[in-house]
């Protein structure tokens, strides 16, 4: 019977297990050896030169400044994103659940339908609305009289990343929205009944009894964020270029690692085992900060 089940086990796992080794584990070790090698992307491997491609990213006065300002605007990007999608994601699940269940049902498909479509149309509908001379929201504001926020947001070195943030965060706002409600809903019960007897509010409940109950989930969804600003890439490449303008006010690691290994006007230096190393650069700063996360995750589930 054991070996039986085994069986069925590995039949299950064994499709899924071949997919993963297959797309997963053997690109990721491709990529550390080419990582290794001054390589063109063409011909074989054949020029060795360790660890020189990581030092120059991290240390070089012409790779590096590039390499930390991509970098800290994803963080910028996260940052925006937890605040956006996270916390307003917590606050508007928690308002739902509250009301009625036909119209909350309703907001949720309302709040979802940004989820189901394609990046490449958001943002090239968006690229339109904020288009400076016949934009729609720049008519509507010059309508407005409003002529103080009539900017050109997406030209602004100051205001174009955080533009594409906000419309990166109402574009995946429906998810955290739904994975809230679900952990709502296994608050037990009780726990909302002793409040009202205590004689708690709705905001104090929420943040003395909901909140630590589903804190594991808040925890896992600010894990998919982190994950999710450090790949950031189709937004910014479809609204601002692998330039990532205006004056890289909007390069991010998937924009320099884009210019790295296949090229483009004001490139520092250009290779596919350079841009494999700065991709194995990034992926080590997303394992680490999500194995710091994951912990956190499991303490606090430990701790429930």
């Amino acid at each position: 019977m054991k070996r039986r089940n085994r069986l069925v086990m590995i039949g299950f796992l064994g499709p899924a297990v071949i997919l993963y080794v297959t797309f997963i584990v053997y690109p990721f070790l491709s990529s550390l050896r080419y990582s290794l090698y001054n390589w063109n992307g063409v011909g074989p491997l054949t020029n060795f030169i360790g660890l020189k491609n990581f030092s120059y990213i991290l240390f070089s006065r012409d790779f590096s400044p590039q390499f930390w300002n991509a970098v800290v605007h994803n963080l910028y990007f996260f940052v925006l994103s937890m605040v956006l999608t996270t916390i307003a994601g917590l606050g508007l699940a928690y308002v739902l659940m509250s009301i009625h269940e036909r119209p909350s049902r309703w907001f949720q498909v309302i709040y979802f339908i940004p989820m189901v479509v394609p990046p490449i149309v958001i943002a090239y509908l968006w690229s339109m609305y904020l288009e400076p001379n016949f934009g729609a929201i720049p008519t509507i504001l010059r309508a407005l009289h409003l002529n103080a926020l009539d900017v050109p947001y997406l030209g602004s070195h100051a205001l174009a990343l955080p533009t594409i943030a906000v419309i990166s965060a109402w574009a995946g706002m429906g998810f955290p929205i739904l994975i809230f409600l679900a952990a709502f809903i296994s608050v037990p019960e009780e726990l909302f009944d002793a409040a009202k007897v205590d004689g708690a509010g709705r905001w104090r409940t929420f943040f003395s009894v909901v909140f630590p109950v589903i804190r594991p989930t808040f925890l896992s969804v600010m894990t998919l964020n982190f994950v999710g600003a450090f790949g950031t890439f189709d937004y910014i490449y479809i609204m601002e270029g692998t330039q990532a303008g205006p004056d890289y006010a909007t390069d991010v690691l998937g924009t320099l690692f884009y210019r790295t290994a296949f090229g483009g006007f004001g490139t520092t230096a250009q290779g596919v085992g350079l841009a494999t190393a700065l991709a194995v650069l990034g992926f080590l700063i997303v394992m680490i900060a999500s194995a710091i996360l994951v912990f956190l995750q499991k303490r606090a589930a430990v701790n429930l």
